[in-house]
């Protein structure tokens, strides 16, 4: 058996563990602290909370959620994604390397919008959701509303 190959393969043997033992080396591998746990949870929070702004939004214009409900659960949300907001704005803010964000209704709403810009609203005949360049419901096959073609 030849020398040069086994030399090779130790080589890159010895290059691959050096590679996977560096950052237990360098004690980059360390536990987050509570706020670090704290601000995944809120952020995670946020995101469900924008999630359900967009699905009540749908819901109304599909016409599942009657104008009264629709308005008290929104301004309910609106509410709980605001307290949300100012919660993630404080743990940013005592992070010296998180630059904070104003974070207010009005980026809750810009949020929202920009949500609504990328959905392409929901099948009238079985209520799957549509993207923007959907020509027909993967679901059903039902021609999207806005299809031409």
């Amino acid at each position: 058996m030849e020398l040069a190959p086994l030399l090779v393969v130790l080589g890159l043997a010895a290059v691959t563990v050096a590679y996977i033992a560096r950052p237990l080396v360098e004690g980059r591998s360390r536990e987050p602290d509570a706020r670090e746990r704290r601000l995944s949870t809120l952020q995670a929070e946020q995101d469900q909370l924008l999630d359900l702004l967009h699905e009540l939004d749908m819901d109304y214009a599909m016409g599942k959620v009657e104008a009264e409900d629709y308005q008290a659960q929104r301004a309910a949300r609106v509410h709980q994604g605001t307290a949300l907001l100012r919660e993630l704005d404080e743990l940013r803010a005592a992070a010296p390397a998180a630059a904070p964000a104003a974070l207010t209704d009005d980026s809750l709403e810009a949020r929202v919008a920009q949500l609504r810009t990328r959905a392409g609203g929901f099948c009238g005949r079985c209520g799957n959701p549509l993207v923007l360049e959907d020509r027909f419901c993967s679901r059903c096959g039902q021609p999207a509303a806005g299809a031409g073609g």
